[in-house]
């Protein structure tokens, strides 16, 4: 009986080998048949898995979370407060950091009131 037969390589080259040349008494032509349906279809099966897993691989290797504009700004900042960090202590002066706002440029020191120039 069909299902009794272990589909693997060897099995389906050793029926196809009979088949081709016609030794009788050992695989009958639907056995054969048979097996060698099974073989495409696990063919076919491990293809389309082969196919996923690479698919699955290339998604993967693109699917790590970019930064958003916020966090590559807040990272910006970050390291940029390490550095006025790090060259205070080299001065040796307290750190202090820029309250933020617009910054005369040869003081700098922040502008209290702007001059509109028409």
């Amino acid at each position: 009986m069909i299902t009794q037969i272990p589909v693997s390589a060897g099995t389906v080259l050793a029926a196809a080998d009979a088949l081709r040349e016609r030794r009788t008494g050992v695989w009958t032509d639907a056995e054969v048949a048979v097996l060698m349906l099974l073989a495409f279809r696990s063919g076919q099966a491990a293809t389309v898995t082969a196919e996923m897993a690479e698919m699955i691989c290339q998604h993967l290797d693109h699917a790590t979370a970019r930064e958003t504009y916020d966090q590559a700004v807040a990272r910006r900042l970050a390291e940029m407060d390490a550095i006025g960090r790090a060259r205070a202590e080299r001065e040796g002066r307290p750190y202090r950091p820029h309250p933020g706002g617009p910054v005369d440029w040869h003081t700098g020191r922040p502008v209290r009131h702007l001059a509109v120039v028409a």
